[in-house]
C-alpha cells in the first residue's frame, strides 16, 4: 500500500489532523503509523520557500531574535534619507533627550553640546542599544565585585559583563508559573548586594512584574542597592497601564535605573540605540562608564520613530496576532506554553530543544530560540511573533519536526 493510500485511509477512518496531533502530544508518537511520509501528508502546511519577511531573504523564517517583523517606521526611514548626505558632520541635536524624558514623565533637561559649559543634569542617557547601558551599570556598580541578584531563567546581560569583574551572581528561580519571585529576591539581598536586576517583561518568560509589586520591592530594600529594571519589551503589553513601567519610581527613589530600547517596538534593531532613565547623579555615573556616542543616523531615526504612534500600534497588533495564533495552535497540539506580554513566547515541545531547533533550521529554514542552550530549559523553545505567513510556516514546520523526531 502506498504512503498516500495509507494517509487517505487514515483520514477516511476519522483520524483527523487534530486528533493525530492531540495524540502525538500525549505520547502516541509517529511509529504507530508506520511511515513518516504518510504522517507528513496529515500535517502538511505552508512552507518557508514562498514566504518573504521584511529584512530577511525569501524563504527564511527568523523568529529567534525578537525582531520587529513589520519593517521599520516610514518616518524613521524618511528621517534617515533626509540626513543621509549630512553624516560627514557630527550631529548636534539634543531633542531626543527631551522627547524621552517627556515620554516618561521625568524632568526635561537637555545635555549641553559644549563640554566647557556648566554641566547639565539630564535624567536620560543614550546607548548603542540598551546593551551599552547594561554594560555601564555593570562597570559602574560591580567593577570591584559584590553580589548581583537576578531571576532564573533571565536575560543575564549585566551578569555576563559583571562576572568578568569578579562580581557574584545570585540567581533566584522564578515561581512555577514563571513569575519573578520578588519576595525571594528581596530575601536574597545581603550586605554585599550591589544590584538587583528585574526584567519586565521577563526574557524568556514574557511576564510583567506589576508596578505595585515593584514599588513595594524598591521601598523594602536598602537605598544603597541599585534596582535595575530592564523594560526592552514592555511596550508590547496589552494593558496600556502596564506600558508606563517603572519610570515613575525614579522620582521618589535614587536607586532605580530603567532601560528601554528602540530595537523592539520601534523596529530599529540594526541601528542600535537605547536609553537609560535615572536620577542625574546616577546618569552621570553611567555616562562615565560608557564608550562612545550613538550614530547620528540612529538618533535622527529615533527622533522620528518615537512619535510614530500608528507604527507602534501596528507593531503591537502584529505581536498580539502572532501570540493568539500560536496559542490556538499550541492548544490544538496539546503543548504547554507561557502566556506572554512581550514580542515572543515560550513553548514546551516535550522533546530535546537542541534536536528540534536544529531540524527546524536545517530542514525548513526556520530559526527559533533554543531554551536548552540559553537557559537550560531542555524542552522549551522561545519563538518571536512574526508576520502571519512566517508564523504559519513555523507551525507547519514544527508539526512535521515533532512527528519525525
Amino acid at each position: 500500500m502506498s504512503n498516500m493510500t495509507k494517509a487517505m485511509n487514515l483520514a477516511a477512518s476519522g483520524f483527523t489532523r487534530r486528533k493525530f496531533l492531540k495524540g502525538l502530544a500525549v505520547g502516541a508518537g509517529a511509529a504507530s503509523l508506520g511511515s513518516y511520509e504518510a504522517v507528513a501528508q496529515m500535517v502538511a502546511g505552508p512552507r518557508a520557500r514562498p514566504v518573504r519577511g521584511w529584512g530577511v531573504p525569501e524563504g527564511f523564517i527568523r523568529l529567534s531574535s525578537n525582531e520587529n517583523p513589520i519593517g521599520p517606521s516610514p518616518r524613521a526611514v524618511e528621517a534617515i534619507m533626509q540626513y543621509v548626505y549630512k553624516f560627514n558632520r557630527y550631529y548636534r541635536g539634543r531633542g531626543l533627550y527631551g522627547q524621552i524624558a517627556e515620554r516618561h514623565g521625568l524632568p526635561v533637561v537637555i545635555p549641553s553640546n559644549n563640554s566647557s559649559e556648566e554641566r547639565s543634569e539630564p535624567w536620560v542617557t543614550l546607548g548603542c542599544g540598551s546593551s551599552e547601558v547594561l554594560f555601564a551599570i555593570a562597570s559602574a556598580y560591580l567593577r570591584d565585585g559584590g553580589q548581583m541578584i537576578e531571576a532564573a531563567p533571565g536575560y543575564g546581560g549585566v551578569i555576563r559583563t559583571a562576572r568578568k569583574y569578579g562580581a557574584r551572581a545570585r540567581l533566584v528561580r522564578t515561581t512555577p508559573d514563571f513569575h519573578q519571585d520578588l519576595d525571594a529576591m528581596k530575601a536574597a539581598v545581603n550586605e554585599d548586594t550591589r544590584v538587583v536586576i528585574i526584567t519586565s517583561p521577563g526574557n524568556p518568560t514574557g511576564i510583567i512584574a506589576p508596578f505595585d509589586d515593584l514599588k513595594k520591592f524598591v521601598s523594602d530594600i536598602p537605598s544603597d542597592v541599585m534596582v535595575f529594571v530592564d523594560e526592552a519589551y514592555i511596550e508590547f503589553a496589552r494593558n496600556p497601564e502596564d506600558r508606563v513601567g517603572a519610570a515613575p519610581l525614579i522620582l521618589d527613589h535614587e536607586n532605580v535605573i530603567v532601560t528601554r530600547t528602540f530595537s523592539k517596538i520601534m523596529g530599529m534593531a540594526g541601528l542600535r540605540i537605547g536609553y537609560g532613565l535615572a536620577r542625574p547623579h546616577v546618569i552621570e555615573k553611567l555616562e562615565d562608564n560608557k564608550g562612545g556616542r550613538v550614530s547620528s543616523l540612529s538618533v535622527v531615526a529615533a527622533e522620528a520613530c518615537i512619535e510614530d504612534n500608528d507604527y507602534q500600534d501596528r507593531a503591537r497588533e502584529a505581536a498580539w496576532a502572532g501570540h493568539d495564533y500560536f496559542m490556538s495552535q499550541f492548544d490544538e497540539m496539546g503543548l504547554e506554553y507561557v502566556p506572554s506580554q512581550s514580542s515572543f513566547m515560550l513553548v514546551n515541545v516535550r522533546k530535546d530543544a537542541d534536536e528540534i531547533t536544529q531540524k527546524l533550521f536545517e530542514e525548513y529554514n526556520v530559526m527559533v530560540g533554543n531554551g536548552k542552550r540559553r537557559w537550560r530549559m531542555n524542552n522549551w523553545l522561545r519563538v518571536t511573533s512574526g508576520l502571519q505567513e512566517e508564523n504559519e510556516a513555523f507551525i507547519a514546520a514544527l508539526k512535521k519536526v515533532l512527528v519525525s523526531s
